[in-house]
């Protein structure tokens, strides 16, 4: 009797502890970027080292960039000066000063008709060529523009807060086409997990789940998910689902594994088909070997119900033995 009554109770824990059971992770960062340079040249100097935190916009790299920089001076130079500007407006004015003049003068019949087109041709063409100083001077700037971006692209910049994982140039080296250093963010977090398809729908977008790093000591820490994959891969009939993780304080690293429980998951269907229903061995007349081994074969099956499975084992085993006694 008794050992009817452990087995019956060993098998109705089993859908306990797997529902408790935590899925493996791997958390990765939110962002990995590999720097490079879209113009190739010699690297001039690197300001960062693996494992600096760098913030959006710092200097990382530079490219030696001597004639860049003295095509900006030239170009700022000519973006500034106004004296063409100055010239035309000045001989402007004495055009139209001319032909007012010859207006004058020509009303009262002391000059001809042609001196009157001469001068208003004079007055137009000075017009002009002072339109054409101020599209100069604008044709100006934007060469300075132009001038800048190219002398940026020499300057290699973080494109968000991170840190820096990995370095694969010093300078003195040429740089073309490979990448120079690899960032990555870490204030925000991910991990994948890949649960199995008979658990699909019991998982939805904004579910909180708790997430455990596989380091010594690790504390759960609160999660939310992220993405729920919409397509069952049929090979490993699985999906997978994506958290996210604050972690602002960089309390758990990138690249960590990990465990992961969510709320509310339910034991899978197949599990619970292939259970045995508890009443058809209440009436069983297993012999106290045979039940011995069944047990033994549930918990090998049933790996994740370990302590609480063990725990009953030994029980069962203890009975039997002083009841063989």
């Amino acid at each position: 009797m008794i050992q009817r009554v452990l087995i019956s109770l060993s098998l109705w824990l089993l859908p306990i502890v797997v529902h408790g059971a935590p899925l493996g992770c791997l958390v990765t960062p939110e962002r990995v970027a590999e720097i490079g340079t879209p113009v190739a040249g010699v690297l001039a100097s690197v300001a960062v080292e693996r494992g600096d935190r760098v913030r959006k916009g710092q200097t990382l790299a530079v490219i030696s960039s001597s004639v860049e920089r003295a095509g900006v001076d030239a170009a700022d130079t000519r973006a500034r000066s106004a004296a063409d500007i100055g010239a035309s407006r000045a001989n402007l004015q004495l055009a139209r000063q001319r032909y007012e003049r010859t207006v004058d003068l020509h009303r009262r019949a002391f000059v001809s008709q042609q001196a009157l087109d001469q001068a208003e041709a004079e007055f137009r063409v000075a017009e002009q060529k002072l339109a054409q100083s101020i599209d100069q001077q604008q044709l100006n700037r934007r060469e300075l523009q132009i001038a800048q971006a190219q002398l940026g692209q020499r300057q290699l910049r973080a494109p968000f807060d991170g840190v820096v994982i990995d370095r694969m140039a010093q300078p003195g080296e040429r740089v073309e086409d490979r990448p120079l250093m690899r960032i990555a963010s870490i204030d925000t977090l991910r991990a994948e997990v890949v649960v199995s398809a008979s658990q699909f729908g019991a998982i939805a977008e904004g579910d909180s789940a708790w997430l455990t790093p596989g380091l010594p000591g690790a504390q759960p820490v609160s999660a939310l998910v992220e993405l729920v994959d919409p397509i069952i891969d049929p090979a490993s009939n699985t999906f997978r689902v994506r958290l996210r993780l604050d972690n602002a304080g960089h309390a758990v690293p990138a690249g960590v594994r990990c465990k992961v429980e969510f709320a509310g998951l339910e034991p899978a269907q197949a599990d619970r088909e292939a259970m045995p229903a508890p009443s058809s061995l209440r009436t069983s007349a297993m012999q106290p070997e045979t039940a011995r081994r069944a047990v033994d074969s549930q918990a090998r099956q049933k790996s994740m119900a370990g302590p609480a499975l063990r725990s009953l084992s030994l029980d069962y085993s203890l009975s039997v033995g002083a009841r063989g006694k």
